[in-house]
């Protein structure tokens, strides 16, 4: 099953901020279904182990049709086998089109660059493939060694969003060899019993009825169906497997030491020392979108990493681990589920974690060289407040719970036809600067002009000042000029909506966000500390009659404040702030059911409306 469905349902091996697997956002509705998956694990003694999988996944709409149009798998050479039995294209009449074995494309790695080669791919395009139709494939892969010296784990999940009608995963394992600890939640059997000698599990699983995720809602590691299995004893058993993976690839090499001594000339100290290394690392080795490695946990020497100059999420660890220790800073690799549970699950396994991050003990320091946009000492939010498991001790650790700042200086001017030209200076701090930067970095320059418009309403235009893209430095500063014709209409009566200033507060929905009459799971709510001035300045003549009420709302960690006055009578100043202080970066529904109320209220207050005459 996830040769074919953990291709296609999940974001990838080494993706971004990902180093094993990360599920993506899921839409409200799954564009396919899981119609028939079979897979079948064998493990030896020594911890290897055979796995035959079968799974016919239909296409439900043309999302779903550009999602399984192609499938590509990887493995590692040496380590691991794969073998495509059969693939083919099952048409809705019941037609057959197998995918030909001269098509199946054969690759290496995710970039095309030399260097690295120990992963192979198998990429499968199905033929006249079309919305109703099936795509099936039925594969058998031999992990010829195992991941980790004389143990075993295995962990499986099921999205709620995704329907599947017909699911059965069967694990048989040494009765004495391993010791295994199983889990599992939302599925059905399970129960231990002996065959041939072996211990025998199956589950079977069914989602008849899917449903999505509510807006913001976070992955608990135990509120998804899942089977979890570990031989592992504890967490420091993890971590000490890890450490054999990672032993003696950040050796620095002679020329590791030029580098970092290069790069530090004229600086005194080790904490200035190690932002010139980290920025280096960030900005000069490119993130590849892969596992590479041995089975994506063994990375490679950190001298081979800076001879290519790309690496996943364990290369960067490495390279940045050398160039630390020339200078005599040290380090040491991080495991975290980036963009994953808050809370590590009790079954220990090295199937939870997804990344690798960097840890500097002498500040208490964590660090993300694969964030391209993150500053030194600023992990992105899939980074924070997460628990991590420190290499090669196995010690458990936290990442810190940051607080967004953003500040915005916004004035707006109308003209007599309603014209308003305005412009909006931001600056941001921490995930929320790393956010802004990408954002900005990511608008094509051709479509700068219209980039807005979605925001600020047809037949606007605008332009950025981008700022300095290239410093990884906090805050990140940028600012928007934008012209919005037919924004008012003079002489009036009428009124101003706030969606005609580009801000954090316009509209009222950026901050708050979406409100659920109630929540039953945990949700994203972080930290942040953001404040907006405004000016609105009326053409000659007209009268403002009424600016937004003010309002002072405060509760629960929570502080809103919004005033608006007449600087004449045509010009109007305001300010709104916003601090939200809160012990996690998640919210429980609890929480949110008692707030729920005072977030209405502060969300109304935003959608108030200049009116003049």
């Amino acid at each position: 099953m996830r040769a074919l469905v953990g291709a296609v349902l999940l974001a990838g091996v080494c993706g971004a901020q990902s180093c094993v697997a990360q599920a993506p956002t899921k839409p409200a509705t799954a564009p396919f279904e899981i119609v028939k998956s079979r897979t079948d694990i064998d493990v030896n003694a020594d911890g290897s182990y055979v796995e035959a999988t079968e799974a016919a996944l239909r296409v439900l709409d043309s999302r779903g049709l550009k999602a399984l149009q192609q499938t590509t798998l990887a493995y590692t050479e040496g380590l691991q086998s794969l073998e495509i039995g059969s693939a083919y294209t099952q048409k809705a009449n019941g037609e057959k089109i197998e995918v030909p074995r001269d098509q199946i494309l054969r690759g290496y790695g995710a970039t095309s660059k030399p260097g690295f080669e120990d992963v192979k791919t198998l990429t499968i395009v199905y033929p006249k493939l079309e919305i109703g139709d099936e795509v099936v494939l039925i594969t058998l892969m031999k992990q010829r060694q195992p991941l980790f010296a004389g143990a075993f784990a295995e962990r499986h999940e099921f999205s709620r969003a995704v329907g599947a009608h017909d699911v059965e995963l069967t694990l048989t394992a040494p009765q004495d060899r391993f010791p295994l600890r199983v889990e599992a939640t939302g599925l059905e059997g399970g129960q231990r019993e002996n065959f041939a000698g072996k211990y025998r599990w199956v589950w079977q699983y069914r989602n008849d009825s899917p449903v999505a995720d509510a807006l913001g809602s976070v992955m608990a590691a135990d509120n998804r169906p899942h089977v979890n299995v570990s031989s592992f004893s504890g967490y420091e058993a993890v971590g000490r497997a890890y450490g054999e993976h990672f032993a003696g690839k950040a050796d620095v090499s002679p020329d590791i030491r030029a580098l970092a001594d290069r790069l530090t000339t004229g600086l005194t100290d080790h904490r200035t020392e190690a932002k010139a290394l980290y920025d280096w690392v960030s900005t000069n080795i490119s993130y590849v979108n892969i596992v590479l490695g041995a089975g994506g946990f063994t990375p490679h020497a950190a001298d081979d990493v800076l001879r290519v100059r790309y690496g996943d999420c364990k290369d960067h660890v490495m390279l940045l681990e050398a160039l630390l220790a020339a200078k005599g800073i040290a380090s040491q690799p991080a495991l975290i589920a980036a963009g994953g549970a808050y809370i590590l699950p009790d079954v220990p396994s090295p199937f939870y974690f997804n990344h690798v991050i960097t840890y500097v003990p002498e500040w208490r320091l964590f660090l993300d060289s694969t964030a391209h946009y993150a500053p030194f000492e600023i992990l992105p939010v899939e980074d924070q407040d997460r628990p991590v498991l420190l290499i090669p001790g196995g010690e458990i650790s936290a990442t810190p719970n940051a607080m967004t700042s953003e500040r915005a200086e916004v004035t707006v001017k109308f003209a007599a036809d309603g014209t308003a030209e305005g412009q909006s200076r931001l600056s941001a701090t921490s995930g929320g600067g790393i956010i802004e930067r990408a954002m900005i970095d990511a608008i094509p320059p051709e479509r700068e002009k219209d980039f807005f418009q979605f925001g600020l309403g047809a037949g606007s235009e605008t332009t950025i000042d981008r700022g300095n893209l290239q410093s990884l430095s906090d805050p990140f500063t940028f600012a928007v000029h934008y012209r919005v014709p037919n924004a008012a209409n003079f002489p009036g009566p009428g009124a101003i909506a706030s969606s005609t200033a580009f801000g954090p507060f316009a509209a009222g929905g950026f901050i708050v966000g979406a409100l659920p009459p109630s929540r039953d799971t945990a949700y994203l709510c972080p930290s942040m500390d953001v404040r907006e001035d405004n000016t609105f300045e009326l053409p000659p003549g007209v009268v403002v009659t009424s600016v937004p009420k003010p309002a002072s709302i405060l509760f629960e960690g929570t502080d809103f404040e919004m005033r608006y006055t007449l600087k004449d009578t045509h010009t109007v100043v305001g300010n709104a702030t916003l601090r939200a202080t809160h012990p996690r970066a998640f919210c429980t529904p609890e929480y949110y059911n008692r707030v729920r109320g005072e977030l209405a209220r502060i969300a109304a207050s935003l959608r108030g409306q200049i009116l003049y005459k």
